[in-house]
């Protein structure tokens, strides 16, 4: 398969018009293979509450007002088709009658006559009806799925620079001491080695090779830094499971359709959205891959509406597993943890972070995802974070927890917390981890839905979903690289990875060259 971003191609030249109605055909079948539950009303009802949201997420593209017009719109015309279908059965009764009474007369065939002429009309306008029906739904549809979710009302409102602290864990004065073997040293400030010097003086990375074979932000881990992400992984995985999350290794692959669902999306549109849907300023380029078959694999109609694409984090693939399903109570919450490659274009990324492995457009993670019924969801947040909290402090890591404000949620986050680790080598705090709740946000769109508590009754409502980084390997090694680095340029390796490390205590450069 080749692989290209799915971003901007620029329409010209005479068949510009031929291919914008092209693309909104294809936009509008992509967007309608799952169909999403959304709550009009709701939306129609507080427009106000809801274009507040949008701007303070710094949306700018979402019309709740728009759609509580398209709404009523659709009630009407829903109205209309219902009156017509009882005119038409009015008149389908009638005419059943009389042919019963086989009244063969020049009255009973003037009758008939217009009595066929009134169910003509009525087929003809529902036919019409629901033609425009069609349409408006369409946009109904289109319109209420770019309005974000609602924000939590502790969320801070603002950008990353918003950021609360809730704590922090470990003290900065102690990074660079490393106990090994009752032996402690101290680096000072000024000592410290950024990660990717480290890196390749001990031989465990090869960006070189990466970039020849790939391109520029991908890697080979080699020797013990191969060791070092399946320790990772291995680390992860094992804690996850003994706190009751079911180990997955899911599809590096999902749907356009699943991943638009979601809410893994751009902001805005791409260059050839923006022209279909009329749009006239132009938008951010995508952070996901998009796949691309050769001619002779090609699925044809089925791979143009919905194409295949590179997953950017295993919550897609494990929030999917569920779509179209109605759970029992008794299952909630389901707690599943998924290994895969993540792929993200990083369109736009510049400077320090794209030095070394910080920011890479391939890596592995270990990511934890809850199906929660609603009234746990915030405690399932708590206790999402907790764990991470465990895995990093056992790691030895220094690290702060942030809740993050309305700029950094993303379509689907009601409630976002990051972990930033401080990384000495770049002497700044570095995302290592997130968590966020979801809310109803991707069930309405996958419809997955549990059954309620009511007994004798048969109602469902739907779950709410929530997502947790274990382990994003690339930039947890960047923290233990230089959080545990020595005077000569050694790394220490923590204990609670040293199980999966074949026996390597410290990393140290390689003898041959």
């Amino acid at each position: 398969m080749r692989l290209y971003r799915q971003s901007a191609s620029l329409l010209s030249g005479s068949h510009n018009w031929q291919r914008i109605r092209a693309c909104q055909a294809s936009l509008v079948q992509i967007r309608t293979l799952i169909q999403p539950s959304f709550d009009y009303k709701f939306i129609r009802d507080n427009a106000d509450q809801l274009l507040e949201n949008a701007v303070n997420r710094n949306v700018h593209n979402a019309q709740p007002h728009r759609v509580g017009k398209l709404y009523d719109e659709y009630r009407a015309l829903v109205t209309e088709t219902n009156t017509h279908r009882s005119m038409l059965n009015d008149v389908s009764k009638k005419m059943a009658a009389k042919a019963k009474a086989r009244k063969n007369t020049c009255d009973f065939q003037n009758e008939m006559t217009k009595l066929r002429e009134q169910a003509i009309k009525s087929k003809q306008a529902i036919q019409d009806i629901k033609e425009r029906l069609h349409k408006v739904e369409e946009s109904l549809r289109y319109e209420a799925a770019k309005i974000p979710n609602l924000s939590h009302p502790d969320t801070p409102v603002g950008d990353e620079s918003k950021a609360r602290v809730i704590c922090v864990n470990g003290n900065l004065h102690t990074i660079g001491t490393v106990p090994l073997d009752g032996i402690g040293t101290k680096l000072s400030d000024t000592e410290f080695q950024d990660h990717y010097d480290l890196a390749l003086k001990l031989g465990i990375v090869d960006m070189e090779a990466g970039a020849k074979v790939a391109g520029s932000r991908f890697h080979y881990w080699r020797g013990a830094g191969a060791l070092l992400e399946l320790a990772l992984v291995q680390y992860a995985m094992t804690r996850a499971v003994a706190a009751g999350f079911t180990p997955h290794i899911t599809p590096d692959a999902a749907r356009s359709s699943i991943i638009d669902a979601c809410g893994f999306r751009p902001r805005s549109h791409s260059e050839e959205e923006r022209l279909c849907s009329g749009e006239k300023q132009p938008g951010e380029a995508s952070q996901i891959y998009r796949m691309s078959p050769v001619a002779e694999e090609s699925s044809g109609e089925e791979h143009a509406a919905d194409p295949l694409c590179l997953v950017a984090t295993a919550e897609i693939p494990l929030v999917a597993m569920k779509q179209k399903q109605i759970l029992e109570n008794t299952l909630l919450p389901m707690r599943l943890a998924g290994l895969s490659h993540c792929f993200r274009a990083e369109a736009g990324a510049r400077g320090r972070d794209t030095r070394g492995i910080y920011r890479l457009h391939q890596f592995t993670k270990v990511e934890l995802v809850t199906l929660a019924h609603p009234e746990n969801s915030e405690n399932e947040l708590s206790r999402l974070v907790d764990f991470q909290k465990s895995l990093f402090a056992d790691l030895g890591l220094t690290f702060r927890v942030l809740q993050m404000p309305t700029f950094e949620l993303g379509a689907s986050a009601y409630q976002k917390f990051d972990i930033e680790a401080w990384m000495p080598g770049r002497k700044s705090w570095g995302e290592i981890s997130s968590a966020s709740n979801c809310t109803d946000y991707q069930a309405r769109r996958l419809g997955i839905r549990v059954r309620t508590n009511d007994s004798g009754s048969n109602s469902t409502m739907f779950v709410h979903t929530l997502n947790a980084t274990a382990v994003a390997v690339p930039r947890l090694v960047v923290a233990l690289l230089e959080s545990f680095q020595r005077p000569n340029g050694h790394v220490v390796i923590p204990a609670v990875l040293r199980p999966w490390m074949m026996g390597i205590e410290t990393l140290v450069p390689p003898s041959y060259k």
